[in-house]
């Protein structure tokens, strides 16, 4: 006998739910938002060609989407041309001022101190290069003590001599820089040669200061360190676009501004 007094209630047609505009076929609907979705998915969808932003970051800049490698390329260039507007303005006026190149002359370490600071300063740079505004403020002082050690030394040239090395240097360094981002080839192999080749010029250079060459070796000293040099611009410009993430601009706009 049932324990239960009370039949239970009856399940007839009257208490099915009438088929309707209201009436929910939850098998037919997505898991997440709502069916009257015009995608009739999940909200928030990107759109047909849109990448999520944390898709477009690589672990190098080469494995970065366009636009991340485009805006470092011109976070790395605007940079790069604030440090050599500087260094003209600031270079240029030491070079024409003859008290101030007077005054290095009798204070011979005010040339030495930013001279060696320079390495001090670049090696602080290199450990703030994530910390703001920290690595602009090394990064200002380290192209103002650049500049003052670099306009010291032209003030010794000719004006035309300085003003066309300049020139060349910037056609040269655009061209190769060009060439460089174009280029299919791997240029991680010249990096033994070329260190390799700048330790020989350096020895050339500090066994000139003892015994003098002649102007034939000067003009041959003078290509190597052109060849040398622009060896180093296609070098790093392969390096910063290979290795380097895409927040270290600092440390890209750094290593084309010491060539």
């Amino acid at each position: 006998m049932s324990q239960y007094s009370v039949p239970p209630p009856s399940y007839g047609a009257g208490a099915t739910p009438k088929p309707g505009p209201s009436a929910r076929d939850e098998s037919r609907e997505p898991l997440l938002g709502s069916s009257s979705h015009s995608g009739g998915g999940i909200f928030d969808q990107p759109e047909a060609g849109d990448v999520p932003d944390d898709f477009k970051y690589g672990t190098t800049v080469s494995e970065s989407s366009p636009e991340i490698r485009n805006a470092f390329v011109r976070k790395v260039y605007s940079i790069l041309l604030c440090q050599i507007l500087a260094t003209v303005i600031v270079g240029g006026f030491l070079s024409q001022s003859t008290s101030a190149v007077t005054w290095v002359q009798s204070h011979i370490w005010s040339f030495y101190v930013p001279l060696f600071g320079t390495l001090v300063n670049l090696g602080l740079l290199y450990w703030k290069r994530h910390s703001h505004p920290w690595n602009f403020v090394l990064l200002s002082t380290f192209t103002l003590m650049e500049a003052f050690t670099l306009g010291i030394v032209v003030a010794f040239y000719d004006n035309i001599i300085v003003l066309q090395a300049l020139l060349i240097t910037l056609g040269v360094f655009i061209g190769l820089t060009i060439f460089t981002f174009q280029s299919k080839y791997d240029f991680e192999g010249m990096g033994p040669f070329l260190f390799g080749a700048l330790l020989a010029l350096c020895m050339t250079g500090f066994v000139q200061l003892f015994i003098p060459f002649g102007k034939t070796m000067d003009l041959i000293y003078a290509i190597g360190g052109c060849l040398i040099f622009s060896g180093y611009i296609v070098y790093d410009t392969y390096i910063i676009n290979a290795r380097l993430s895409p927040d270290e601009f600092i440390m890209g706009a750094i290593s084309l501004y010491l060539e």
